[in-house]
């Protein structure tokens, strides 16, 4: 039902000429005007506390191996963690109206004429937040024992897997030989894409004229993009460096991936 209702509100919205003539809302059509705040709200908490729940599994689960080794497995509790979250809302609408005139010469030879203009509309909206967790902090906190997200929650606010990422990256620091001396910086990436729309085509035949021979006549489509990006890295001025050079690399590749989906330069 819900799908049903989006794709009716998309053909809705090309019928009245708003979607892509105005700046999008960053709430959904069916949600309250205030549910954006809520959702980053509930977003952010949820990014914080899979790395704190991420950092201490990790940590508890190496600690062991580390002390054999002779490689401490704690080493990045001390460590940043800068989170770059960008939320894009995307409108498009398009109207292809069109006529075809048919004359008949004879029994068989007719001629046809087809004309037709389109028109359309675009328009994008971008909010970053940049924030940075000193781990140290996190982990003063009550230990998590529980899954950071609800059952059945999906996208950005399900499993965003940073716990792995994390669990890779210590169990391979403790592992003699595969890593000489600390890591740099490392950093992790997760983009989500959701795209729905509708179209609608009303067609008038007459005996000799037809309106709109082609579909779609009205088009509408709305794309919202989740971009979470982490870097780890310790603290210092050298490290903050090499940190921000790989966090921007990061997202610079995040905007030329946004760009081939849209199909731009």
């Amino acid at each position: 039902m819900r799908i049903c209702g989006l794709l009716l509100c998309a053909a809705a919205i090309a019928l009245f000429g708003g979607c892509g003539a105005y700046v999008p809302e960053m709430h959904e059509w069916y949600e309250p005007p205030d549910s954006q705040k809520i959702t980053e709200n509930r977003i952010i908490n949820h990014i914080k506390c899979e790395l704190h729940k991420g950092v201490d599994d990790a940590i508890r689960k190496y600690y062991g191996a580390g002390q054999r080794s002779g490689i401490k497995a704690d080493w990045i509790k001390d460590w940043l963690a800068t989170v770059t979250l960008k939320l894009t809302v995307e409108e498009k609408s398009s109207a292809n109206p069109g006529l075809s005139w048919v004359r008949t010469l004879s029994d068989t030879r007719s001629f046809t004429l087809g004309a037709g203009v389109n028109a359309s509309s675009d328009a994008t909206r971008i909010e970053t937040i940049s924030f940075t967790y000193p781990l140290r902090e996190l982990r003063s906190a009550r230990p998590i024992v529980n899954p950071c997200e609800k059952p059945g929650e999906i996208l950005i606010e399900g499993d965003l897997k940073i716990g792995q990422f994390l669990d890779k990256k210590i169990f391979l620091s403790t592992v003699p030989g595969t890593i000489i001396g600390p890591y740099s910086a490392f950093s992790y990436q997760v983009t989500f894409v959701v795209v729905y729309g509708g179209s609608v085509t009303p067609t008038w035949k007459l005996v000799e004229f037809t309106a709109n021979p082609d579909s779609p006549f009205l088009n509408a489509t709305r794309t919202r993009t989740h971009d979470v990006t982490i870097t780890i890295a310790p603290p210092g001025d050298a490290a903050a460096a090499e940190a921000a050079a790989i966090h921007n690399a990061a997202l610079i590749g995040q905007a030329v991936a946004a760009a081939i989906r849209k199909g731009g330069p």
